[in-house]
Parts: C-alpha cells; sequence; structure tokens
C-alpha cells in the first residue's frame, strides 16, 4: 500500500515547482514560443523531478556521488533534447546571419573554467560529505528545526540530492559541453580576440 505519510521522500516544494515546470513547457510548445528563459528553465526543473524520481524507484546501490554524476551526465542530455524540441516547433526563429567562426575567446575559457570548478566542487562535496545535513546527527531544536524542512523539502536521502545536484549542476555541464563544442568546431581557426581577424575597410 502506498505510504503517503510525512516527510516525503521528495518534499512538497520540489513538487510544486515540477507541476510549474510542466505547465512552463506545455505552454512553451502550445503557443509554440519555443526557447525562452521560462522555458529553459522549465525543461530543467522538469528534468531534475524526473532524475530524483528515478532515483526514488530505481535505489541505485552504486556511490552516491557516481549516481550523482550520472544523473547530471544523462540530465544534460535531455535538458539538450528539449531545448532541440522547443527549437523545432518555434514559430519565430531569429534569422541566420553570415557565418564568421573564430575560436572561442578567453572570456569563453574562463567560463568553461568556472563551470568545470563548480562541478568539481559541487560533486566532491557530495563524495566527501555524503550524510552531511540528515537530521540523524542533530539534537533538540536543531533536530526539530530539520524535520520541518523535511516537510516542504523531501527526505535528506539520495532522490532529494539528486535533485537539487540536477538543478545546480546540469547548467554547469551544458555550458561546459557547449564550450568543448565550439572549440572542436573552430578548430584551426583564428582566436576571436586575435588581433588583425577582422576585415580591413582602409583602401
Amino acid at each position: 500500500m502506498l505510504d503517503l505519510s510525512f516527510p516525503w521522500p521528495i518534499g512538497p516544494i520540489p513538487i510544486a515547482m515540477t507541476v510549474w515546470a510542466s505547465y512552463g513547457l506545455y505552454r512553451a510548445v502550445v503557443t509554440r514560443d519555443g526557447v525562452t528563459w521560462e522555458s529553459v528553465v522549465s525543461v530543467l526543473g522538469l528534468v531534475a523531478f524526473m532524475a530524483a524520481l528515478t532515483a526514488q524507484v530505481v535505489k541505485p546501490v552504486i556511490n552516491q556521488a557516481l549516481s550523482l554524476m550520472i544523473a547530471q551526465f544523462l540530465g544534460t542530455g535531455a535538458c539538450f533534447l528539449l531545448v532541440k524540441l522547443l527549437w523545432s516547433v518555434q514559430k519565430t526563429k531569429p534569422e541566420p546571419s553570415a557565418p564568421s567562426l573564430r575560436r572561442p575567446d578567453v572570456k569563453m575559457l574562463r567560463g568553461m573554467g568556472i563551470c568545470l570548478s563548480f562541478l568539481i566542487v559541487l560533486d566532491g562535496l557530495f563524495f566527501l560529505f555524503p550524510d552531511a545535513g540528515k537530521c540523524a546527527h542533530f539534537k533538540g531544536y536543531m533536530a526539530n528545526k530539520c524535520a520541518g524542512k523535511e516537510l516542504f523539502i523531501g527526505i535528506h536521502d539520495l532522490p532529494v540530492e539528486i535533485y537539487f545536484g540536477v538543478v545546480l549542476g546540469v547548467p554547469a555541464m551544458a555550458g561546459l559541453i557547449l564550450g568543448i563544442w565550439a572549440l572542436f568546431r573552430t578548430a584551426g581557426l583564428p582566436n576571436a580576440d586575435e588581433p588583425g581577424t577582422k576585415k580591413s575597410t582602409g583602401g
């Protein structure tokens, strides 16, 4: 029999955010608005919930940090596919401009470094402190406060950790993958910030 007693493995707040995300994605498809900030955030929220729900149902026996990294990688792929779907139904697309490929500049490389560093820190914290924040570690007032938080967020276990790990980690992983793709796509081309790459207009 289904046990609906509180706290739930995935709390009311993530569930409510997923309902909002589902509506945002549905609206983007029906109205054919396609890729917007709202629809991209909706995709991220929906993918994070599906990853957490999968962790709750499957209950993987592998290491918690490894489960998170797999969820982030698969979640990033799912986000790319859903954004591609939104782009395919978008009614108004920007006019294609003349191709002017250049290798990524220093700012993009710095952004890739930030994304990679953030992923290492985030996943490293999950690896080093897998039980941090669990209510069993607290007593008295702090235990009651932790239990109250679990009523809204969910039990501090793998599904909730996967949810927030995907919400925070997928944007960083997506940025890193897009940067790597740009590097391969523009291999052998001049750098964007290299002097003399702009066409001279003088006679």
